[in-house]
């Protein structure tokens, strides 16, 4: 019976060791893929998070779990799970870059639809302005003060959009569209005020 309790006394301690060793085996396996995946889900983040945000910040919280996980020492889960974190950010890489190109063919269309109209519109408003300012005339509902504050946020839009043309002209299309739509929009604004159909 003594030998029988000194056996199992005896088992009980060599399979906690051998736990203890398994566990000790797979902290580095652990430790390395979480520092895997926090370096690739930064290299990935450079572009997906202003592509695919809402996909890049799940993944964050992946990581961020698994490294709570090798925290906690256990090591057996993060090592379980890291591959398939690993396989969704190289995804997440791939899907971005696809993401970049449809946003960069949107954002050239967008352009190019801006060069082709927006000069016309500027055009016009510098036409019906000078008519204004050489004939000394006001339009309706306006006095002196507010057509000179009109006609200088005009002209301020007048050069903002030789900067969206020249961003244009060296390919910085996403830069180019958001000088355009702020001209536009004072274009549009000064249009209304001096009468004129807008569009």
């Amino acid at each position: 019976m003594i030998r029988s309790t000194g056996f199992a006394q005896l088992l009980a301690v060599t399979l906690l060791a051998l736990a203890a060793a398994g566990c000790a085996s797979q902290k580095e396996p652990a430790e390395q893929a979480v520092a895997n995946l926090e370096n690739s889900l930064a290299q990935a983040a450079t572009q997906a998070e202003k592509y695919l945000p809402d996909e890049t910040a799940a993944l964050r919280t992946k990581v961020a779990d698994l490294k709570s996980a090798l925290d906690a020492t256990d090591y057996k889960r993060v090592v379980a799970e890291a591959p398939a974190v690993s396989a969704e950010i190289r995804k997440l890489m791939a899907d971005s870059a696809i993401a970049r190109a449809t946003f960069n063919e949107r954002v050239q269309t967008a352009w190019t639809d801006y060069a082709t109209n927006l000069p016309t519109a500027i055009a016009s408003v510098d036409d019906r302005s000078l008519r204004f300012t050489s004939g000394g005339g006001l339009p309706r509902g306006m006095n002196r003060d507010t057509f000179k504050a009109t006609v200088a946020s005009f002209d301020a839009a007048k050069a903002t959009w030789g900067e969206a043309a020249e961003a244009g002209n060296a390919g910085k299309y996403e830069d180019a569209v958001a000088k355009a739509i702020e001209v536009k929009r004072t274009v549009e604004s000064v249009q209304q005020a001096l009468g004129m159909a807008t569009g």
